[in-house]
């Protein structure tokens, strides 16, 4: 054999361990998170056309569904809804609440309790911008990265930042959200 018939059996080798090294079952699993979301923009958290923001705190939960196994890298499903209130100077408080549901990433590294993960979610949620008595509500697009730290066998903690916007008539405010907490692999 020549050495670069070797060498092409050496990448070949790797592709094949890639492409096998993770389990080829489908896998479900849920989760929930304490969270904290962030929205800013025109109208937000006062009664004036200007600019402000306001936080709510809450929490996230959901599921997600991986049906697709690349080797190491994982690609699925992913399904949630979250509320967060909390108050403000304004009489009405700070209220997000809403839903989505979209595609996912991850990759699972042999030997390696680390899980990184990325999704792409569209829905839709509701605010009452910190300064009204209702929810408005609009259509929402989020992206969402995040590390699971699998602690227990099917346990795991999960780490996460979302980013996106609100689409409300004109006024889109920008939606940031921070969780964390735990999702059980069944």
């Amino acid at each position: 054999m020549t050495r670069s018939m070797i060498s092409s059996l050496r990448w070949l080798a790797v592709v094949v361990f890639l492409f096998t090294a993770s389990s080829s079952r489908a896998q479900f699993a849920i989760y929930g998170m304490g969270t904290g979301g962030r929205e800013s923009g025109q109208n937000v958290g006062q009664a004036s056309n200007s600019n402000g923001s306001f936080t709510a705190w809450g929490g996230t939960g959901g599921a997600y569904y991986d049906f697709a196994h690349l080797g190491p890298l994982h690609l699925g499903a992913d399904g949630r809804f979250f509320i967060e209130h909390s108050g403000n100077s304004t009489p009405y408080g700070n209220k997000l609440e809403g839903g989505s549901g979209g595609l996912r990433a991850d990759a699972h590294i042999p030997l390696v309790p680390l899980i990184p993960y990325v999704q792409a979610e569209v829905g839709g949620a509701g605010t009452n911008n910190g300064a009204e008595p209702t929810l408005t509500t609009g259509f929402l697009y989020q992206m969402q990265f995040g590390l699971d730290i699998t602690i227990l066998p099917h346990v795991d903690l999960r780490g996460e930042y979302g980013v996106g916007q609100i689409l409300l008539e004109g006024n889109d405010p920008t939606l940031q959200q921070f969780g964390g907490g735990l999702v059980l692999r069944l």
